[in-house]
């Protein structure tokens, strides 16, 4: 992940933009807003529909001119209803009425925006489309979430979006339901529902992002990929997704900036040397990481912070690491991703960390964790003393045998 996104504009889409991975923090689950957990970041839950319906709130596309028409029919809801026609940025463009179990809607249209219907007095019943050129077809229903959409290219792809992720939602929505009920959850099932929790977000991402594959050449996967795509965590599948669209997206002022972001982003790959960075050390100093990097053979950069679980579960192993191999040339330079320091340095002094911390305390905002695109911790990067990046994401065994094979003769 994510989100959030480099950071794109503010716009949460399922799971981002602030879905950050591998945290025990703050989770906004239904009416319980604080469910503590020590898989990932911050989740702003929010609908797709909604979140799609934010995600189209920027620069409308040109398209050639031509007649949009949305044609409707609805169960259950009564001649006389009225119905919100609302705008990408909320702002209601008309008001329709039912009659004979019918409504409609026709505008001329030379951009290609992201709509919402909402039923009067029940807000969450809502369908959401694109105003393409062409006749748009929708279904509306008394009973929320029943509604549907297609006619055009990019509508009939949000249908079958909608329809891959509703499976989701609905265990998602369950769960939700579960912990705002249950105020005496003990902690280990606190932490098993709030994993299941992610992985359903998690599927929900992976369904997002095969649309956006998928549908490239149209509208859904043109605002797929430029409002979800992380242009850190998936830079290559978002120049993949750019070099696929059709010339006249790539042409829009979103996919040139995304451009200009992905051509100056920092080179953090193995093999690289990585930048250097002036951070702060617990007692306030300005250090440069690379001054501690000069001192061993083998370095291992730690990105933690305080709040973080697995972190603190892994910590024992890394102390161990530290004993067996700092005489024969291996550092370890913690980065941590907290923003209070007071909450840092005490749990430098908790968990008696001996190697040196660093810490710009901007969370996630992190430069170091940006440019190395950290999206879940504990995360390890392995680099020698000039900072040449040797291996990534190794943990555990794994990474003791890797760093034996380098300083054991």
């Amino acid at each position: 992940m994510g989100v959030k996104l480099g950071v794109k504009e503010e716009v949460k889409v399922g799971v981002k933009e602030e879905v950050k991975v591998g945290v025990k923090e703050e989770i906004k689950v239904g009416v319980k807003e604080e469910v503590k957990v020590g898989v990932k970041k911050d989740i702003c839950v929010l609908s797709l529909v909604l979140a799609l319906a934010v995600a189209a709130c920027s620069e409308k596309p040109k398209v050639d001119a031509n007649n949009f028409h949305l044609e409707g029919t609805v169960e259950g809801l009564p001649d006389g209803k009225k119905l919100l026609l609302v705008d990408g940025d909320g702002f209601t463009v008309d008001t329709l009425t039912v009659a004979q179990g019918k409504f409609s809607y026709a505008a001329k249209t030379d951009t290609v925006s992201f709509y919402t219907i909402f039923v009067m007095d029940d807000p969450a019943n809502n369908v959401n489309f694109f105003t393409e050129p062409g006749t748009v077809q929708m279904k509306l229903s008394a009973t929320t979430g029943e509604g549907t959409i297609g006619g055009t290219t990019a509508n009939d792809a949000l249908q079958q979006l909608m329809l891959e992720t509703a499976p989701y939602y609905e265990k998602i929505n369950e769960i939700e339901a579960l912990v705002s009920n249950d105020t005496t959850m003990a902690p280990e099932n606190d932490w098993a529902v709030a994993e299941r929790y992610l992985q359903l977000y998690n599927e929900v991402e992976r369904k997002m992002k095969e649309a956006a594959v998928k549908n490239i050449n149209n509208e859904l996967g043109y605002m797929l990929a430029v409002r979800f795509i992380d242009e850190q965590e998936d830079a290559d599948l978002l120049e993949d997704l750019i070099a696929k669209m059709p010339d006249n997206y790539r042409q829009r002022r979103p996919v040139v900036k995304l451009l200009s972001l992905l051509n100056s982003r920092i080179n953090t790959d193995e093999g690289q040397i990585m930048p250097d960075f002036t951070l702060l050390t617990p007692d306030s100093t300005q250090q440069s990481i690379f001054a501690e990097l000069r001192q061993h053979e083998v370095n291992i950069i730690d990105f933690w912070a305080s709040w973080c679980e697995p972190c603190r579960a892994e910590m024992p192993f890394m102390k161990q690491l530290y004993a067996d191999y700092n005489k024969k040339g291996l550092g370890i330079v913690g980065i941590s991703l907290d923003d209070k320091v007071e909450n840092w340095r005490q749990a430098i002094t908790d968990l008696k960390m001996d190697w040196p911390q660093f810490s710009d305390l901007k969370g996630w905002g992190a430069a170091a964790a940006r440019a190395f695109r950290v999206s879940s911790i504990p995360y390890l990067v392995v680099v020698d003393s000039t900072g040449t990046i040797l291996k990534k994401g190794l943990r555990g065994e794994d990474l003791r045998l890797f760093v034996s094979e380098l300083l054991v003769p």
